[in-house]
């Protein structure tokens, strides 16, 4: 059981590297086209949730043993609403919606804010779900 787990872990963080690697290949590629054809809404779009699927890596090893458990799926409701709603919030409103944002310049303007948000955003909406026993 120990071997397998470290199994689960070392595949987990190859993949881990392997999709940053492919996720800084597209950023280069769509960082040229912005600056060609002065459209960059792509590029902004694809900044703003790249390491969201990190966060889902992350958190797969949990999703796999709740996979195996007897039950039905539910969603943690209260997680998703305390961690995944506000990351997106703060991920989509000030550069996507034309209304005003609440979120505070300090965040906006870090520049390693945004990684930190989108992974904390898929690594929660994959802890989030979990299997209930059935009675």
């Amino acid at each position: 059981m120990v071997k397998r787990t470290y199994w689960v872990i070392l595949g987990q963080a190859i993949m881990v590297f392997i999709y940053l690697w492919i996720a800084s290949l597209l950023f280069q590629y769509l960082q040229m086209k912005a600056n060609e054809a002065d459209s960059f809404y792509l590029y902004l779009l694809f900044s703003q949730t790249a390491y969201i699927p990190v966060g889902f890596l992350m958190g797969a090893g949990s999703l796999i043993r709740e996979w195996n458990n007897r039950g039905r799926f539910k969603v943690n409701r209260f997680l998703i609403a305390l961690l995944v709603v506000p990351s997106l919030y703060i991920l989509f409103v000030p550069y996507f919606l034309p209304f005003p944002s609440l979120t505070p310049t300090i965040i906006l303007t870090n520049p390693s804010a945004g990684t930190v948000i989108q992974v904390m955003a898929g690594y929660a909406f994959v802890k989030s779900i979990h299997k209930m026993n059935e009675r």
